[in-house]
């Protein structure tokens, strides 16, 4: 029973999960040529994105790999989409992981951080609108195939009336770090994009205050997200931040108006130009980038982004790692076998977990040890993107400094 209760694991999984050992190429027809052309396209898509490194494909034994990927195909398909034609490839996602393993690569399982992306544009006659998620705007288009490209799950804001009431175009173009955390509450994203999308005008004056504003505003959310607690025993600090270092930063700009228009003056080289704000539960960090075609400047963004998420989220497995690292956690509303199925499913799945072994049940609790290829940070910086697994909390509501979670059926 417990063998085909696995079997159906898969159907209980969470909405970013994506299919890291799936490529997706376009192609111009269906020749022989053509479809080996495009299985190496394919694999490289495939390295990319189960590492989250573009460079990734500069290894040798990868390179080696993409030049001959026939040994790990496991079947294709041409779809039409539109008027394109898509060469599908499924590659062997077990056997590529236990390459990238062996060669002690960055490996990022198939469960993502979901971004929810708010971006601004202005027209030429100076209008600004919000890319809503329904609309059928060129600008949506590079940034979606990109994302899924690089097994990055997006989505942009609904824009309905409750949108509209949280946020403003204002709010968005000027990056402002605390409505955008505000308004994405909704949506329970693991990131938040703030970005703004124009074409430069000559000899326009960088607009200072607004930018300091945008900087004050990230700086207040990234102090109120590592706030440290109070407990019983004093304080505790929860972060890698000092505290009044943090509250300096926000009191205070990081340069002056003319180091700021110098900056703007010496890096706008493009004719378009997008200014971003990335929010997370723990930091908040924003910049710029300029490009003399709109598409390539958001393709840009979007694999500059995915890089970070990879180095971020990814881990490299090492024979070290593996004799070292094993860890004992407990997970509690483990009440029945359909429960137990799922749960041991869902760590198995992990990039991160090597082996899992029930040590010990008693009533709805069950204690497990868990094999790491990666230390125990990395164990828990991808369990706390699902749902369906929670930190336990201590009486004053902070995360318990012992592995104790609940499993959400």
């Amino acid at each position: 029973m417990l063998i085909v209760l696995l079997s159906f694991v898969s159907l209980a999984r969470a909405s970013s999960t994506v299919s890291v050992a799936q490529g997706v190429i376009a192609v111009d027809d269906q020749s022989q040529q053509t479809q080996r052309g495009a299985a190496r396209e394919a694999m490289r898509q495939v390295f990319i994105k189960m590492t989250g490194q573009r460079d990734i494909v500069d290894n040798p034994v990868v390179s080696h790999v993409i030049r001959n990927p026939q040994e790990y195909l496991r079947s294709y398909r041409f779809e039409a989409d539109g008027t394109n034609l898509l060469y599908i490839a499924d590659f062997d996602a077990e056997a590529l992981t236990s390459l990238l393993k062996q060669e002690s690569l960055p490996l990022w399982g198939q469960r993502r951080p979901d971004t929810l992306i708010w971006l601004a544009l202005e027209s030429d006659d100076g209008q600004r609108v919000i890319i809503e998620d329904s609309a059928s705007d060129t600008v949506k288009g590079p940034i979606k195939a990109i994302a899924s490209e690089r097994g990055v799950p997006v989505v942009f804001p609904l824009m309905d009336l409750d949108d509209n009431t949280q946020i403003s175009t204002y709010d968005v173009w000027g990056r402002f770090a605390e409505r955008l955390k505000h308004a994405s509450v909704r949506y329970e994203p693991d990131f938040v994009i703030g970005a703004r999308l124009y074409k430069v005008k000559a000899n326009t004056i960088p607009d200072f205050e607004e930018e300091k504003r945008t900087q004050e505003q990230a700086s207040r959310v990234k102090f109120e997200n590592n706030r440290p607690a109070f407990s019983a025993s004093g304080m505790q600090d929860l972060s890698d931040y000092l505290v009044d270092d943090l509250v300096e930063e926000v009191s205070k700009p990081a340069f002056s108006k003319e180091e700021f228009v110098s900056m703007k003056q010496q890096a706008s080289v493009g004719d378009y130009a997008l200014d971003w704000v990335i929010i997370s539960k723990d930091d908040v960090q924003f910049g710029s980038l300029y490009n003399s075609d709109e598409e390539a400047l958001l393709s840009s963004f979007i694999q500059d982004y995915a890089d970070y998420l990879g180095s971020e989220f990814a881990i490299i497995p090492t024979g070290e790692n593996l004799a070292l690292n094993v860890i004992e956690i407990s997970v509690a509303n483990i009440d029945s076998l359909v429960s137990y199925a799922h749960m041991i499913g869902y760590l198995s799945e992990m990039s991160v977990v090597n082996r899992v072994t029930l040590t010990r049940q008693e009533g709805s609790v069950a204690t497990l040890s868990l094999s790491l290829l990666a230390d125990t940070a990395d164990f828990y910086n991808l369990i706390t993107l699902d749902e369906r697994f929670k930190p336990l909390s201590d009486k004053f509501g902070q995360p318990s400094q012992e592995l104790n979670f609940y499993w959400n059926n």
